[in-house]
């Protein structure tokens, strides 16, 4: 147990510096929990439910006639998961050209129908893309599947959700809607994500210190040993810097 809480320290250090960056260390968490997939988005299911001009193309697909990467991107684009699929595995064998916007869409829309493994693959892209060049429709794609993951717990898509929210972050600044469901229903590991992520920031003021100081008390609260551990750890810094704002 001693061990455990050494290792907490040691990551709460490492976890905080590297909190402002664009991809984080990762918090703790279980294989189980970093692998929870769910349905968001089943997007074309059924051949009818495409213009007649795509159903030949769906039909040569699901019959597992090879395709051509332009009329599988005419079914992804329609929200086929399959032909999605099949775009995000020729981008990684090399036989597409790869983007960071591609990956993050196609993978998106093969995740959003609860193909497993692709979350993984969205996440990364996210990660690459520059803030305020994506289109609005795809942003909104990768929106709605990370959210649905991250809510169900998973905690790959829990640590991304934090991440990329903030000014001049992928997402842009968290909603205070989003904020309230990460303190109601995202779990200790979550509340401490999002304060390290806030205590990160070095133009806090009392305020937003206190603010941090809660959310830490919460993750100390309701979390495991690890969680505790790295709250307590911290909840000293927080103080320190409060200590610091009132000598001044």
């Amino acid at each position: 147990m001693v061990n455990r809480a050494i290792r907490a320290v040691t990551l709460a250090a490492g976890l905080l510096a590297s909190a402002a960056l664009a991809e984080p260390m990762a918090l703790p968490s279980d294989s189980d929990a970093r692998q929870i997939s769910v349905v968001v988005d089943r997007g074309i299911t059924h051949t009818n439910q495409l213009p007649w001009a795509l159903r030949p193309l769906r039909k040569a697909m699901v019959g597992g006639a090879a395709m051509s990467l332009a009329d599988l991107r005419k079914l992804a684009d329609r929200g086929d998961s399959l032909a999605a699929l099949k775009l995000v595995k020729a981008m990684r064998s090399g036989a597409m050209p790869e983007s960071a916007s591609d990956m993050a869409f196609y993978a998106a829309v093969a995740a959003g129908a609860g193909r497993r493994g692709m979350l993984g693959e969205m996440i990364a892209a996210l990660y690459r893309l520059t803030p305020g060049t994506e289109p609005a429709e795809r942003l909104s794609q990768s929106i709605r599947v990370l959210y649905g993951h991250a809510w169900a717990g998973n905690t790959r898509a829990q640590d991304a959700l934090v991440a990329l929210n903030g000014e001049g972050r992928l997402f842009g600044p968290m909603s205070d809607a989003t904020r309230e469901k990460i303190l109601t229903s995202g779990g200790a590991r979550m509340v401490l994500s999002l304060a390290m992520t806030d205590l990160a920031r070095k133009d806090l003021d009392e305020g937003g210190l206190m603010r941090v100081r809660g959310y830490l008390e919460r993750a100390e609260r309701n979390g495991d040993l690890a969680i505790r551990t790295m709250a307590q750890t911290l909840s000293a810094q927080v103080e320190a810097r409060l200590a610091a704002l009132a000598v001044n």
